[in-house]
């Protein structure tokens, strides 16, 4: 590093570089601005050694750093100005917290320095005048550190590593007052500097040899067993864990909607999404068991259809469940044996544990896919009268194996729930935190520019796509290639379609989307019949650069469409009579 001569201590600015340098496969996603152009700067020297993209807006770096985050299980960094990445990017924060997605978020508060106190201008460091960037990071992250010389500001980014990494993962904030990123390090009063490249991650817990044979006796008791998978499973990298898993076992396996793709949706042990809008395969499988081996899941609310008692009952049903975060073991359902250990070593050791232990699984799902149907929608569309749910059909029949759809907040997402099959190691992302529109493309240019997906696709409507055109810009200018299927039927679905015959606020103008993109230089096409899209589908796979298919759809199309027979009642609709 050349940044500084060499008898001067580096500043704390240098040191922030060095540490994220320091790191595997190291991407830093966000805008200079603010304080940090001194970090940015010290990246210059460091470009050999970290992949510096920049973006249109503070949101597409959280969305991006929070995608890669859930793909690879390697935090991104994030690194701008504090006022923006609060005020702009507060999606992908949120997504990771509640998700658990690793993520470090780098930020200056802009305090002004000596002259803070003096009508302060963009200063994020509380006090009178001022607004209080730490206090609301804390709000939205797993835990946020204030930095005010320039050893806490390399010891701080150290520890915000470790802290995103260890447990369960999620977004941890720095908070770099002015001094900590100008000064020198070794200055009075700091203490010793230690080493910039010592090691921050660790290995994960063992499960425990009781859990372990508590979990093995109950599973040798039952009859119906079923394995409850979510998101941890992504982030643990545990699919051929688990499918190995299953398979000995012979037990069926349903996902959560944030876990779908983490098990094959075409296996013959594979029952689907569970829960409000899953597929009825699946609610039928976990609720005919007397057993549930949960897996990388809090079995929250929206994945149990609100705990509802004819799919999850203890006392009915025994429960074994297995996470890498203690407190969500038993969160909100009483378990019989609790593993802490992540999904890929807990599956491993449960599989050795039950060697010779095996169940008719394949038979219960064949059974339950004759009484249900599983998949095996066909499009009906005609030119003109085009269905969003033919769409989605259509992209998950012609996509390649391995592929990474990602998706909105709306009914786009609970059609991808619903009819897009993981076919393969093929995955779905969707926004299983927060729930926010303005996702699926950012998502997508990660899953692009991280991982050796034959195809990244975003899946959104004409309200997410309207959030994220801008980002289309970044797409190009980080030579991601990817996909943009837009369902355009120019109304905020979920919204229009529970208000029932009174329409306020919820219907949007048709704007040509394909010649807005067109215009940012991408291919892009738009059309209203099946035939076209579909021939506009294949072209579009392995091509380089950004391709935007709009699927002009009808409003015909419905959430009330996907919802489970078990989810009685709408509660995303306004009353019958007002």
């Amino acid at each position: 590093m050349t940044a500084s001569p060499a008898d001067q201590p580096i500043t704390g600015a240098q040191g922030v570089a060095q540490v994220i340098a320091a790191q595997d496969n190291a991407v830093v996603y966000g805008m200079p601005g603010g304080y940090t152009v001194q970090v940015y700067d010290a990246l210059h020297f460091l470009r050999d050694r970290v992949r510096t993209e920049l973006v249109r807006e503070e949101a597409f770096a959280t969305v991006m750093a929070e995608a890669k985050g859930r793909l690879t299980n390697q935090p991104a960094f994030v690194l701008g100005q504090g006022a923006w990445v609060l005020g702009n990017a507060s999606i992908g924060i949120m997504e990771a917290h509640l998700g658990c997605s690793p993520m470090v978020i780098l930020v200056d508060a802009t305090d002004g320095g000596a002259y803070s106190h003096l009508g302060p201008y963009q200063a994020g460091a509380g006090g009178y005048g001022a607004y209080d960037l730490a206090a609301a990071l804390k709000a939205i992250t797993k835990q946020t550190f204030v930095a005010l010389d320039p050893t806490q500001a390399i010891q701080m980014t150290q520890l915000a590593i470790k802290h995103a990494t260890t447990g369960e993962p999620g977004p941890v904030a720095v908070v770099f007052h002015g001094k900590s990123l100008f000064d020198r390090v070794g200055g009075v009063g700091q203490p010793p500097l230690g080493p910039i490249h010592k090691a921050l991650t660790f290995p994960p817990p063992a499960p425990s040899p009781v859990a372990l044979t508590a979990a093995q006796q109950l599973i040798a008791e039952s009859h119906k067993p079923v394995i409850v998978v979510g998101n941890g499973v992504r982030l643990a990298q545990a699919h051929v864990a688990l499918k190995l898993f299953a398979e000995q076992l012979g037990a069926p396996v349903v996902t959560t909607p944030a876990g779908k793709g983490v098990f094959p949706e075409d296996h013959d042990l594979a029952g689907g999404v569970m829960g409000a809008f899953g597929h009825e395969v699946a609610n039928d499988i976990v609720g005919q068991a007397d057993l549930i081996i949960a897996v990388g899941t809090k079995l929250g609310a929206s994945d149990t259809a609100n705990l509802n008692p004819k799919l999850l009952q203890p006392g009915r049903q025994k429960i074994i469940h297995l996470d890498v975060e203690p407190l969500n073991v038993g969160w909100t359902l009483s378990v019989d044996v609790g593993i802490i250990a992540n999904a890929r070593l807990g599956l491993e050791a449960l599989a050795t544990q039950c060697q010779g232990t095996s169940f008719e699984g394949r038979q219960q799902i064949v059974q339950a896919r004759q009484r249900h149907g599983y998949f095996d929608r066909q499009p009906t569309s005609k030119p003109g009268e085009f269905s969003g749910r033919d769409a989605v059909v259509l992209l998950s029949q012609h996509l390649p194996d391995g592929s990474i759809a990602t998706c909105d907040a709306g009914e786009n997402r609970l059609f991808m729930l619903r009819d897009f099959q993981c076919k393969g190691s093929t995955s779905v992302l969707q926004p299983n935190g927060g729930g926010g529109m303005g996702y699926a493309v950012p998502a997508a240019i990660s899953a692009a520019l991280n991982t050796n997906t034959p195809q990244a696709v975003a899946v959104c409507g004409d309200g997410g796509m309207s959030m994220t055109l801008h980002a289309l810009m970044t797409a190009i200018e980080t030579r991601a290639n990817l996909l943009v299927v837009v369902l355009d039927n120019t109304i905020l679905g979920w919204v229009y379609n529970g208000q029932r015959d009174r329409i306020i606020a919820s219907e949007l103008h048709p704007f040509d989307y394909a010649k807005i993109a067109a215009a940012m230089g991408c291919h892009a096409v738009s059309t209203d019949d099946p035939a076209v899209f579909t021939l506009e589908l294949q072209a579009a796979i392995g091509r380089k650069g950004v391709n935007v298919l709009v699927a002009k759809t009808t409003r015909s199309d419905r959430y009330q469409d996907v919802m489970a027979s078990l989810n009685k009642q709408d509660v995303y609709a306004v009353p019958e009579k007002p």
